[in-house]
């Protein structure tokens, strides 16, 4: 990188963290300012402060712009995150997807919301969809409601703020809202029937350029009038994309943060089964993809607590744990997972950890078991990629590839992936030769007698 290459911003919306993150045009991380995130409002609903994040954006990419000469904007936020807007601003809040509903909604989303068969997404106990979302919306808030223009999807919301048109991006709206029916490649019968085509704008290309910034976002961080605002686009799908940008796209990719998401070109969308976290995802070209979806980061958090360990000794420590049988059977947050009911049902089977290295070994355990689970369900039987969050832990990993040792199981050196693959999005259809910037490390299976069937009781048990 030159010391005057001009950079993109990535302004990455996660549900736990916030971050802006300047890049280089191949996927060269650069400069990072970061924050927590959390849902600060409790009315009307429990929703998102958005001028707060609006705020630490344009605070960090001023404080940016003082470093470094900055040619993109791009936003990636997580799914189910959308904004009814009028031609000026939000008209409700961004609401969360795990706010407490209405008693009214559950029946009355049953009733109307899409099959299972049609967007490939289930309806779950703790993750309220943006067709939940905007049906609650519409019904208490009407008023509010008929004066909305458009619905803005997290990324392409914040890409109006800063000046782009509006517009929808495949892999926003398709990402678990119910709002898309990916086989038929259109929007799902609830949208139809509800003329919510009304609020949904143009389709872009989530690195097609919607406009240049603002005067006042110019005059607010500095950055040049000219700089561009990409379209955005969906958090795991912008890591998913950073791999295709690379020629992987036949890896099998663990996407992880709050979420684990496994993504496999393996298994044909129509064979994909209710009930087992498996869901649909359509990458930033419109292409379908089988996908696992699960709260394991969190999930991990809860068990392993503040403990902490020596890699060593977490995994010696998951010897003694298979030793004694001693399990974490899901789940642990208000999400079935791939097991039906079991939401807000986890409990610890066996003797429970005592000491740090046990809580972080039965975290990794759990968190690996699952992950295992979960490439079988999508028939993975390419290289797995290990990106996110847990690409920093080798416990988690080492269990892992233990526990699928046909596969090659690889980890990102950049724990960045999200943000360096919507970076890579600028200029992409410039782009002549795969990008080589993604470096990967594979990982050595940590042999732990009886693991694979430890795996087996573990599925066996957490299903029943």
């Amino acid at each position: 990188m030159s010391a005057t290459e001009p950079l993109i911003a990535v302004l990455d919306l996660g549900k736990t963290n916030l971050k802006v993150l300047l890049a280089t045009p191949d996927g060269e991380p650069v400069d990072r300012i970061a924050a927590a995130n959390d849902a600060t409002r409790s009315q009307p609903y429990l929703a998102y402060d958005l001028d707060r994040l609006e705020a630490f954006f344009l605070d960090a990419l001023a404080e940016l712009a003082q470093r470094h000469a900055i040619a993109a904007v791009v936003a990636t936020a997580h799914g189910c995150a959308a904004v009814l807007v009028d031609e000026t601003g939000p008209v409700l809040p961004m609401m969360d997807y795990e706010a407490p509903s209405p008693a009214w909604l559950d029946a009355a989303y049953a009733e109307e919301g899409p099959d299972y068969r049609e967007v490939f997404c289930p309806v779950s106990a703790g993750v309220l969809r943006a067709a939940q979302q905007l049906m609650w919306q519409e019904r208490e808030f009407p008023e509010s409601v008929s004066r909305a223009r458009h619905y803005l999807m997290a990324a392409q919301y914040f890409a109006w703020r800063l000046g782009g048109r509006p517009a929808t991006e495949i892999s926003q709206i398709a990402a678990q809202n119910h709002l898309w029916a990916p086989l038929a490649g259109g929007f799902s019968s609830i949208v139809t029937r509800r003329g919510w085509q009304r609020l949904l704008p143009p389709f872009a290309k989530a690195g097609e350029v919607l406009g240049t910034i603002a005067p006042t976002v110019a005059a607010r961080t500095g950055l040049a009038p000219q700089t561009h605002v990409l379209c955005g686009v969906h958090d795991s799908n912008a890591n998913l994309y950073r791999y295709k940008a690379a020629g992987m796209a036949e890896a099998t990719i663990l996407s992880t943060g709050t979420w684990m998401i496994g993504f496999s070109r393996a298994r044909p969308l129509a064979t994909l089964e209710p009930g087992r976290a498996m869901v649909a995802n359509v990458d930033v070209d419109g292409e379908p993809i089988a996908s696992t979806l699960t709260m394991t980061g969190r999930e991990y958090a809860v068990l392993a607590g503040e403990a902490s360990a020596a890699d060593e000794e977490a995994l010696a420590a998951t010897r003694h744990l298979i030793e004694r049988r001693t399990f974490a059977l899901p789940s642990f947050v208000e999400d079935d997972g791939a097991f039906p009911g079991r939401a807000s049902r986890g409990r610890i089977l066996g003797p429970p950890p005592e000491t740090p290295a046990e809580k972080q070994a039965l975290a990794s355990l759990y968190a690996a078991f699952y992950a295992d689970f979960c490439l079988s369900a999508l028939e993975s039987g390419a290289p797995v990629v290990i990106d996110g969050g847990f690409a920093a832990n080798l416990v988690f990993g080492r269990l892992l590839a233990a526990l699928r040792p046909e596969a090659q199981v690889l980890v990102s050196r950049s724990r960045e992936g999200t943000a360096l693959g919507a970076a890579l999005l600028w200029k992409r259809f410039e782009r002549r030769q795969p990008v080589t910037s993604v470096a990967l490390d594979p990982v050595s299976p940590y042999p732990v007698p009886g693991l694979a069937a430890a795996a087996r009781v573990w599925a066996r048990l957490a299903a029943e």
